[in-house]
């Protein structure tokens, strides 16, 4: 139980710790990158620590060893760059998106923070008798990560139909576009244009949405128009919730080393 605690309190504090800094430094300078690459690191190796132990079992178990895909599947570095990507584009997004968070998903992601705990917890003890040790801790995460995404993209849903939406928004789309890039600014360019370009693309969303629950009657266009909005801010919110799992993981191994 103690162990469980120090885990919990270690992961709350690293975790907020990383986010809180970049809300509250991104504007700043460039110097400020450092929280980006950290996020980045975290993401990545999770993706492609997991990747590495699969690559061949796809190899020997669904492709043929000489064809393109088994290749393609087994190599270190096509596996490497491809998911390297993917967690660039989730960190982008999860670094914009915690800049604009309303105070009740920071709440939630305490809480979030908690159920992922649980639930590593919770698979990788139910997996002692079944999963191999080396690839027990992976699993577990990676349960933790799937079952707790369903639960983050839930309470976002749930927040941005019951009332939440961004300052930015204005009756027209210019104006909402042009007052949510003025809404955000950063000292370092880089940082500056890819929070410019993040935010626009979300104003853009966020008014189609809004102008879509009033204005647009056929159920499946405004369907459509949801699954987008949802498709767009999924990236950051499956890059936080890795981010949070992996996090959570490195620390549990951490601890486990010192106790042996």
């Amino acid at each position: 139980m103690i162990t469980y605690f120090k885990l919990l309190f270690a992961s709350i504090l690293t975790i907020f710790l990383i986010l809180f800094s970049w809300k509250s430094t991104y504007d700043y300078n460039c110097y400020m990158l450092v929280f980006p690459l950290m996020l980045l690191l975290i993401i990545s190796h999770s993706f492609i620590e997991l990747k590495m132990k699969e690559r061949l079992c796809f190899k020997s178990c669904y492709f043929k060893a000489n064809s393109l895909f088994a290749k393609l599947l087994s190599s270190k570095i096509a596996v490497s760059i491809f998911y390297v990507v993917v967690s660039i584009m989730m960190s982008i997004s999860a670094l914009s998106g915690v800049i604009e968070y309303p105070q009740k998903l920071w709440l939630y992601l305490l809480i979030h923070t908690i159920l992922i705990i649980f639930l590593y917890k919770y698979f990788y003890f139910i997996f002692k008798n079944t999963i191999r040790d080396s690839y027990r801790s992976i699993l577990a995460r990676e349960w933790a990560i799937n079952i707790g995404a369903i639960f983050l993209i839930g309470v976002f849903i749930y927040i941005s139909i019951n009332g939440y939406e961004p300052t930015y928004l204005q009756s027209s789309l210019q104006e909402t576009i042009l007052v949510a890039s003025n809404s955000i600014s950063s000292g370092c360019s880089i940082v500056n244009y890819i929070l410019k370009l993040k935010i626009e693309i979300d104003s853009l969303f966020w008014w189609i949405v809004t102008q879509s629950s009033n204005g647009i009657n056929n159920q499946l266009a405004q369907l459509g128009i949801w699954l987008g909005f949802l498709f767009i801010n999924s990236l950051a919110l499956l890059g936080i919730n890795r981010f949070m799992a992996q996090i959570i993981y490195l620390l549990d191994k951490l601890f486990q080393r010192r106790q042996s």
